[in-house]
């Protein structure tokens, strides 16, 4: 017990509470633009996340949830074999328990049995884009450590279209490709530490998402064998007036099936009058370079709201030099996408 509260982990029923809370926090931190979470929202992202949930609670004794901490497991491909690594979203406080608290916050104090769990059971580690005062509690109270700044690629649309190479077909899947793992073979060869996208978790990702009808997946053939897979989101950004690459499975050397679906989303957003074309991919990889070198342009997140990614690792064999270099992602591994 912490002052009158419960801190234990989600139990079935527990998610309409909790999304009164959230609907409460959220509405007032992100203005009237805000649209309330709904039940079907939260069963796809956490009953029915395919590597499971971790969720933490502090509840009232009438079943307020006064905080919660919680988190998507993914699973990565490593030197190390499959290790799981924790997404940690949707941390809030309801307003009436934030007045009061002394050296730790609520905050801190319902993330600690999280935590404590995920490390016992052989977690990798914790990663988050947390907003600026959620990072300076965690930085002071969960060892945060600042992994990046997480800027953009941005193309503009007065650069116009891209020519698509001859001899690559690009169409837009209804499903997820039933030769997918293929593709995703060839591409894991080319990567250290790559979040797995197979079958289940990309049909999880953007077909059996709430969200779905913002995506649009886009692949790519040569003679009928599957060489690419982009996943586009043509009317939303991070930057204002933007269409998003969220997604991207292309191996590094094959240039044709990369201008090949990079035409089309360039084709889309100038479809969708869209003055932005944007991404996001580590700065030392191959995807960075490329993106760079068709008329993209590194941007400072900062212009408009800046994103940082923390990390805090929990088994010896990854080290943060490790992950500077090797940890692949993109804005789809994400919830920013």
């Amino acid at each position: 017990m912490t002052e009158g509260l419960t801190i234990r982990p989600y139990r079935y029923g527990d998610e309409h509470k909790l999304l009164e809370t959230f609907n409460l926090v959220f509405r007032e931190v992100c203005g009237p633009d805000y649209v309330d979470r709904t039940l079907e929202q939260w069963q796809w992202a956490y009953p029915n996340h395919p590597a499971g949930h971790r969720i933490s609670l502090a509840v009232a004794d009438d079943g307020t949830i006064a905080s919660q901490y919680a988190g998507m497991p993914m699973l990565y491909d490593t030197p190390w074999g499959a290790q799981r690594l924790i997404h940690c979203v949707d941390s809030m406080t309801h307003p009436n328990w934030r007045q009061g608290l002394k050296a730790k916050s609520l905050f801190v104090e319902t993330c600690m049995p999280f935590w404590a769990h995920s490390r016992t059971i052989g977690d990798a580690l914790f990663y988050g884009f947390p907003v600026d005062a959620a990072y300076r509690i965690g930085k002071r109270y969960l060892k945060y450590e600042m992994m990046c700044v997480v800027d953009y690629l941005i193309r503009d649309q007065s650069l116009g279209p891209i020519a698509a190479p001859a001899g690559v077909e690009v169409e837009l899947a209804r499903a997820v490709p039933p030769d997918i793992g293929g593709l995703y073979d060839v591409v894991r060869a080319d990567k250290q530490c790559l979040l797995r996208r197979d079958y289940q978790y990309l049909d999880w990702r953007y077909f059996q998402s709430p969200s779905r009808d913002d995506y649009e997946v886009w692949a790519a053939r040569r003679s009928g064998r599957l060489i690419g897979l982009m996943v586009l989101k043509p009317q939303s950004g991070l930057a204002p007036d933007s269409s998003t690459i969220a997604d991207w499975l292309v191996p590094e050397g094959d240039a044709e099936a990369a201008d090949a679906l990079l035409a089309k989303a360039v084709q889309r957003q100038l479809d969708e009058q869209r003055e932005r074309l944007m991404s996001v991919f580590p700065g030392w990889s191959h995807e960075h370079r490329y993106l760079l070198s068709r008329g993209f342009v590194e941007t400072p997140s900062a212009n408009w709201m800046q994103r940082r990614m923390i990390h805090n690792i929990c088994i010896p064999q990854v080290t943060a030099e490790f992950l500077a270099e090797n940890w692949w992602y993109t804005l789809g591994d994400s919830d920013l996408a």
